[in-house]
């Protein structure tokens, strides 16, 4: 599903941290991931004192600096591993390659047309528009005009190697901003009523759910769970941690990596939902639907490692068009598993961007903010990119 949500949503609080190793970093995008994670506006003024063709010192910053030292394996090793994985018969070997050069494709199983995003990036400045003065304001002075800040997209798995993540540039970025902005608190601690959104009721069981291939296939990938805990699980929880190679994450992440930093260095805090909200976005759609979604990605699993390995490409070629329209083609699923992933999909981006924006506007026009969620809220006609600018703020890319 969308991959670069579901990971979110899995707390990694420390005094449930033993009960909940098999969660999912707190988002696939799956990072749950998940599972993350979303899309030309006119120019306006830059702010006062500033000249509207300055280079962002960010900007020239990257362009100086030297790579940096990866630690562990390779990049390229990473690269290479992936690049010898044989092509699946569900999977279009030149799936990406199209991604990239289209600005719309057409999933076969559907025929619908699949919109690609065409923005590039993963980090960008924010420039509010000029806010309405009275005649007595603008008489005394000119209106000062609000700083920009920094919406950044994150991913919920993977190591900043294969994220192609420079931290430095993005603490710079940050300690430039007044006030931290994600997703949720992922500290907050684990209420036992959050239970339900994660377990099956007591009568229910995920073994009674799948084929006993299926369930079996579940257990060999997932050898860090146990069996009482994955007989327990909800189907979306199994699947989210599938979609981020059955990677927990938890304070490695890079959305935990950087609410530590905020945190250290003094910045307010602010987070645009809580961990049952989040929950509940995760958990719309009811489990006896979902299992079928999950016994359909059980009986072809490759196509879960493929999309895996897809979506850290998609991210660390900057192309996060490419990551949803190929999140959108879901491919190896039914017409009926797809309609089922098309429910929980609307929850997890759509209704979510929509009342995350008007607590983002209100922090853009105060000050200074630097803002992290999964990257595809970011693309698409609803994402937060597309929808900022149908509101006269001005986006440039900074590299990264």
């Amino acid at each position: 599903m969308v991959r670069a949500m579901r990971h979110r949503a899995s707390p990694t609080h420390a005094r449930n941290r033993a009960e909940l190793q098999w969660s999912m970093p707190m988002t696939w995008l799956a990072g749950l991931l998940l599972l993350i994670v979303c899309s030309a506006s006119a120019s306006q003024q830059a702010p006062v004192g500033q000249d509207p063709n300055e280079v962002d010192p960010l900007v020239q910053d990257a362009a100086s600096r030297p790579p940096v030292e990866t630690r562990g394996v390779s990049v390229q090793g990473a690269n290479e591993a992936a690049a010898a994985q044989p092509p699946t018969a569900s999977q279009d070997p030149q799936r990406e390659q199209k991604a990239q050069a289209s600005t719309q494709q057409v999933s076969p199983a559907s025929a619908t047309p699949i919109m690609i995003d065409a923005t590039h990036g993963v980090l960008f400045r924010v420039f509010p528009p000029m806010t309405a003065s009275l005649p007595a304001e603008l008489a005394a002075a000119k209106p000062a005009q609000p700083r920009s800040s920094y919406l950044l997209g994150t991913i919920h798995f993977g190591t900043p190697e294969e994220q192609g993540v420079d931290y430095a540039i993005l603490e710079q970025a940050l300690a430039s901003t007044e006030t931290f902005v994600n997703e949720a608190n992922l500290d907050e601690p684990w209420e036992p009523s959050y239970d339900d959104y994660r377990w099956l009721p007591p009568a229910q069981s995920l073994s009674a759910m799948l084929s006993k291939s299926s369930y079996a296939m579940a257990h060999s990938l997932l050898r860090n769970v146990r069996v009482q805990e994955l007989s327990r699980m909800k189907p979306w929880s199994v699947l989210a941690l599938l979609e981020a190679r059955g990677e927990t994450g938890g304070d490695a992440t890079m959305d935990a990596s950087l609410q530590r930093i905020a945190r250290a260095s003094g910045k307010r805090l602010v987070h645009l939902e809580t961990l049952e909200q989040q929950l509940q976005a995760l958990d719309c759609v009811p489990a006896n639907e979902h299992a079928l979604v999950l016994e359909e990605r059980l009986r072809a699993p490759w196509i879960l490692r493929d999309e895996s390995t897809a979506a850290m490409n998609y991210y660390r070629a900057r192309n996060l068009g490419g990551w949803l329209a190929d999140i959108d083609r879901m491919y190896g699923l039914s017409y009926a598993g797809k309609a089922i992933e098309q429910r929980s999909r609307h929850c997890l981006l759509e209704e979510r961007n929509a009342r995350w924006i008007g607590q983002l506007e209100v922090l853009f026009q105060d000050g200074p903010s630097f803002v992290a969620v999964g990257a595809v809220h970011l693309v698409g006609p609803e994402g937060l990119l597309a929808i900022l600018r149908r509101d006269g703020y001005r986006i440039e890319e900074v590299p990264l």
